[in-house]
């Protein structure tokens, strides 16, 4: 029901298609091997070629062509989003939901108040170079041509109706500036209608100084209808016309499918939450875990300065009864013998000094500074 988007720079995508046959990296974006195919020619990044795969088979290594340039300014990212499933996926799905059987009839009658809105705002309303009718400053859900704006009243009175009874609410406050939503179980789904149009280049006039092309556009009837999420790009559904079907066969199916979609939303939305959660977690841990290696690191400079200090003082007491052997041997002069014993005093006296052990509460206090977690 709902699509995922992919990002990924050229760089990245160019890497992966010769690294992995277009076969298989193909449904990890939702595409087949020719969708691939023509996405990286559309961007410029060249293909292995036939034989690429076969080389390697035989444990050959062939050169890989390089990446050429953007031909366009921003073209170095690229957005994948997923194809449809395929008919008789589709067809799958649908024999396990019963949608209701919802008719539009052709001399329906307008009552749904934003569908008279719609009226109101297009019936009188200028088009654009495309045969496109524009509302003036409203946000109006609807490019169609005016040949077309009766037919899609119909279809949207039907729906907003159906959809009322099963008390959901469509959302477009005055002054209409504010894109219309359906609202199901708090969750918000914007609806869009749009006309195909067909294309063709105007003849160039001998009076025309354009250098460039100008097309000339026709309305075909043919309607398409859209249905997303505003916070979720990925969220989308499409039904259109088509040769056996017209979009008014699909509203029972649309409106179970809005239903799915605010669920599908729901979830989404949940899982975010829940990521969130846990990265946030996840992030609190690693900062606790950082704080206690960070105080592990603070205590153990800590010991190993206190026994640098024990060590350096047992050094100095050492050496002060040492110097203090010596100065009984030796024949020294009385004035020196003074200033010996001045300096094995203070050598005594010094090491008393360095030595944490002389004080063991200012020890444990510089050990427990700045603890974290309190305690050893």
């Amino acid at each position: 029901m709902w699509r995922k988007k992919f990002t990924l720079t050229r760089a990245e995508l160019y890497k992966k298609v010769w690294a992995t046959p277009l076969r298989k990296l193909a449904p990890e974006y939702g595409l087949s091997d020719v969708g691939l195919g023509k996405l990286c020619r559309r961007h410029n990044i060249p293909l292995p070629s036939a034989g690429y795969w076969t080389r390697i088979q035989f444990g050959q290594k062939p050169e890989c062509a390089s990446l050429p340039p953007a031909t366009d300014l921003g073209a170095d990212v690229i957005e994948i989003l997923p194809s449809e499933p395929h008919q008789n996926q589709q067809s799958e799905t649908k024999e396990k939901i019963e949608y209701p059987k919802i008719e539009v009839a052709v001399d329906r009658e307008i009552v749904h108040p934003i569908a008279l809105r719609f009226q109101r705002l297009l019936s009188r309303s200028r088009t654009d170079e495309r045969g496109v009718l524009l509302a003036k400053e409203e946000i109006v859900p609807l490019k169609i041509a005016s040949e077309s704006l009766p037919r899609v009243l119909r279809i949207c009175d039907v729906l907003f109706s159906a959809l009322e009874q099963k008390e959901h609410t469509i959302s477009w406050p005055k002054p209409y500036n504010t894109a219309l939503e359906i609202i199901i179980n708090d969750e918000k789904i914007r609806l869009s209608v749009s006309e195909a149009l067909k294309r063709k280049e105007k003849p160039l006039s001998q009076s025309s100084s354009h250098l460039w092309k100008e097309w000339e556009y026709t309305p075909t009837g043919d309607l398409k209808l859209t249905l997303n999420a505003p916070e979720f790009s990925w969220i989308s559904k499409t039904w259109k016309d088509g040769k056996r079907q017209r979009l008014e066969t699909f509203m029972g199916e649309i409106v179970v499918e809005c239903e799915r979609t605010a669920q599908a939303i729901k979830q989404d939305r949940q899982k975010r939450i829940e990521d969130e959660r846990r990265r946030i977690e996840e992030h609190r841990r690693q900062a606790q875990e950082a704080a206690r290696q960070a105080e592990y690191d603070r205590k153990a400079k800590v010991v190993q300065k206190f026994a640098q200090d024990r060590r350096e003082s047992k050094l100095i007491k050492r050496f002060a009864r040492e110097l203090q052997t010596a100065s009984d041997v030796a024949e020294v002069a009385p004035e020196l013998k003074q200033d010996l014993q001045k300096m094995i005093d203070w050598s005594l006296e010094h090491a008393d000094y360095v030595d944490p052990l002389t004080d063991l509460s200012w020890m444990i206090g510089q050990f427990k500074k700045q603890s974290w977690y309190g305690g050893f």
